[in-house]
């Protein structure tokens, strides 16, 4: 059986090239950006006030002359001489002869004069032109996830149209004959479905479209029929069947529409009955069980893996088991670091434990941990 590590290489040397498309700049955001990106003017393109104030030389002590003001979005048309000086606004050009800009709080003025309350050093409170930014120099490169600052980046260099990696398009179908709708008050021996719910969550999370294709029963024809039209998706995610029972139908299944598996079990708990194929995961029908194959799996394949931090633990871990274990914990900080607490939980069908957790406490094989032990968590938030 596979460790957690060997799995998780055979996945992402799965993960398939991009394709790359052209879209608008607001469509952009939470897609990765697939090209070089350079700016098309200095930036600032020229020098600019910092501060609402006055643009004066600061060899002068005043009292000075306005000669004008300068709102942003105008242009200077006066030089700043000796004895002179220009209100202006922040953001607009800072007029010849000017060295510095005193902001307007720290002046006086009767009239058209103004009284320096305090001195000013050369460049004080000015941006000078392409400290930012230099014209041709190299804003955002490829691989670049497209946040709301890039997207703001991009306008700024004028760019309103941007080649980038298309999103995945992804299907989940969960499978069993037990399972009835959450809107179903499930009779005996039934439960309700809510890892179509859950796992459609987790991948819309992610910004990426996903069609819930429901539920199919435990009928080798009924799942081989969802899966065909699963397919036509860049990545499907099925719920259950995927273990090694009479009525574990879905990697036959599978198989029989030419998918090749290209694992199956992985010494993970919980979840350890899963499989995968590339641009299909068969996660296990326990709730958690699902929602931790998909953060530790199928998150990292979609782009996204979590991030992961050390912490004290607040509670102990008594048991060694032969799986690497994931157990719902609550992380803080305090004072420099972080505390993180194992919340109690009934096993892999408890889903309301992870509504009180932010975190994972990753336990290697064969560990246990007291109290004070730093462990590796991987964060939900």
């Amino acid at each position: 059986m596979l460790t957690v590590d060997q799995a998780l290489d055979i996945i992402l040397k799965s993960v398939p090239a991009p394709k790359i498309v052209e879209v608008a700049l607001p469509s952009a955001l939470g897609h990765v950006l697939a090209e070089e990106c350079a700016s098309d003017l200095d930036m600032p393109p020229f020098d600019k006030a910092m501060m609402d104030g006055y643009a004066v030389r600061s060899a002068d002590a005043g009292p000075l002359e306005v000669v004008e003001e300068v709102p942003a979005g105008k242009v200077p048309s006066r030089e700043v001489r000796p004895g002179t000086c220009t209100k202006i606004m922040t953001g607009a050009p800072v007029p010849v002869g000017a060295d510095a800009v005193q902001q307007v709080e720290k002046t006086s003025r009767d009239g058209d004069r103004v009284t320096l309350q305090a001195p000013v050093k050369p460049g004080q409170n000015i941006a000078r032109r392409a400290t930012d930014m230099r014209t041709g120099e190299v804003v955002l490169r490829p691989g670049r996830r497209i946040r709301a600052a890039e997207i703001g980046a991009l306008a700024a260099i004028g760019r309103t149209r941007v080649r980038v990696q298309a999103k995945p398009r992804c299907a989940v179908l969960a499978t069993g004959d037990e399972l009835v709708a959450p809107d179903a008050k499930p009779g005996p021996g039934q439960i309700r479905n809510s890892n179509t719910s859950s796992i459609g969550a987790q991948v819309r999370s992610l910004g990426l479209e996903c069609d819930d294709l429901g539920v199919v029963r435990d009928d080798a024809a009924s799942i081989r029929a969802a899966i065909r039209e699963g397919l036509k998706r860049d990545l499907l995610i099925l719920s259950g069947g995927v273990s090694a029972g009479d009525w574990d139908l879905v990697i036959p299944a599978l198989e029989a529409e030419g998918v090749r598996i290209a694992l199956h079990q992985v010494l993970i708990k919980p979840g350890r009955p899963f499989c995968f194929a590339p641009g299909v995961f068969g996660l296990p029908g326990n709730p958690v069980s699902s929602f931790v194959i998909f953060e530790v799996f199928v998150r990292p394949y979609l782009g996204f893996p979590r991030p992961r931090i050390r912490a004290r633990l607040e509670s102990e871990v008594r048991q060694k088991i032969e799986r690497v274990h994931y157990l719902p914990a609550r992380v803080r900080v305090e004072g420099s670091g972080y505390v993180a607490e194992t919340v109690p939980w009934q096993g892999s069908a408890d889903l309301f434990a992870l509504t009180k957790a932010n975190a994972f406490v990753v336990v290697p094989v064969q560990t246990t941990y007291t109290t004070g032990d730093t462990v590796e968590c991987m964060m939900m938030e």
